[in-house]
């Protein structure tokens, strides 16, 4: 739907280019554009997640786009989301190390911006009772259980060894993988003190609440909450389009503070970037930037209801934007985010962090083992694949 209205759009403003459109997954894409190598066969334009940025560069597919691009996206672009389109790479070397005077370049234009926030059912939960703490949330959660027999108060969209869902929960105990600039890839840091911390409040004072004796997956928060019978359900904007065809009245807030202290969530983005070997390079810039218009902040939000990258002076110009009360929440949200790691070692970072929760949630694992034993297999992944 969105480049069904996206292409004559761009082609009315733009009547000497002409747009195709092909739609592919985004691993698939990248692996495609790889065997054109520089042929300059392969797509103009394509599009993928935040966290294949790196990994795109490193295969030698991304253009680098002009500094002046860069300025002028600069004053319309969130500044997470920026933080995640630019990088330090070094062509020479291969390394994404920020070095003091190094100047970060552009390499991707983020279309849409996310974070996850926590939904509730206007049905279940009054206004008045909405959580500002995690303390409340899970007193209350107590309450509730203990008042309905066999269900549950809050949940995750996804399950609790997922570590892009958790680290909002990191974040409020002060860690983030890679550092605190999550970029230092020689290692994760699970055994840092605040790491060790948070897992030890989650299997303290969550684990009882969101599963009791359950595994990390043993209750499907999505589906509970599409029912109407899940108060809470933490998840991301992706997840709105469905509680409204399920006829859910809801709302959203940002995650409640744990101990005093704000939840840091991922930022993540939907990224658009010019092959390297276009043919088309000036059409295809032309292009990338488009997508950050109004007109195409107007369009993505109408056809998908994704919040676009754009400072809030801006969307606040956007129809329909200003008045999306589960929008302005995830920009609140957003507002404390960090940005999701773009160094090519974070495709190590998810299977270790994963394994580590399952065996800690599921098997009584000691967290002082299970830290180290993933740190190892972080760096056993990252070692071969170098």
């Amino acid at each position: 739907m969105f480049m069904a209205e996206i292409i004559p759009a761009f082609q009315a403003l733009n009547p000497g280019i002409t747009v195709e459109f092909q739609h592919m997954g985004t691993v698939d894409a990248r692996e495609k554009l790889k065997t054109y190598g520089n042929s300059g066969k392969g797509a103009d334009v394509f599009q993928f997640p935040h966290d294949h940025m790196a990994q795109a560069i490193l295969d030698d597919l991304v253009y680098v786009l002009p500094d002046a691009m860069k300025t002028r996206l600069e004053e319309r672009i969130l500044p997470v989301a920026m933080n995640i389109a630019t990088s330090c790479y070094d062509d020479e070397t291969g390394s994404f190390e920020c070095a003091p005077g190094t100047e970060k370049r552009l390499f991707a234009v983020p279309i849409s911006i996310e974070s996850v926030t926590i939904y509730y059912n206007k049905a279940l939960v009054a206004e008045a009772d909405l959580p500002t703490t995690f303390e409340e949330l899970l007193a209350d959660s107590a309450v509730y259980r203990a008042a309905n027999e066999g269900k549950r108060y809050f949940a995750t969209g996804s399950h609790w060894a997922d570590a892009y869902f958790l680290q909002g929960i990191y974040g409020a105990f002060g860690w983030t993988p890679f550092g605190p600039n999550l970029s230092d890839a020689t290692e994760v840091g699970f055994e840092a003190a605040e790491s060790v911390a948070a897992i030890q409040w989650m299997i303290d004072n969550l684990k009882p609440e969101v599963t009791g004796e359950g595994t990390h997956n043993s209750i499907n928060g999505l589906t509970l909450f599409e029912e109407g019978t899940l108060p809470f359900v933490m998840t991301g904007p992706w997840s709105t389009q469905q509680f409204r065809t399920a006829g859910i009245d809801f709302g959203n807030i940002v995650l409640p503070t744990i101990n005093g202290n704000a939840p840091k969530t991922f930022a993540g983005a939907q990224m658009v970037s010019v092959y390297k070997y276009s043919k088309n390079a000036d059409a295809a810039m032309k292009f990338v930037e488009f997508l950050q218009s109004n007109q195409a902040a107007e369009i993505l939000y109408r056809t998908s209801g994704d919040c676009p990258a754009l400072k809030d002076t801006i969307l606040d110009t956007i129809t329909g934007i200003q008045d999306d009360a589960v929008i302005a929440t995830i920009l609140q949200q957003l507002s404390t985010s960090v940005p999701m790691p773009t160094i090519p070692e974070v495709t190590y970072y998810w299977g270790p962090a994963e394994s580590m929760m399952k065996n800690i949630w599921n098997a009584d694992g000691v967290i002082a083992t299970e830290v180290i034993t993933a740190e190892k297999a972080y760096k056993a992944s990252r070692d071969l694949a170098s």
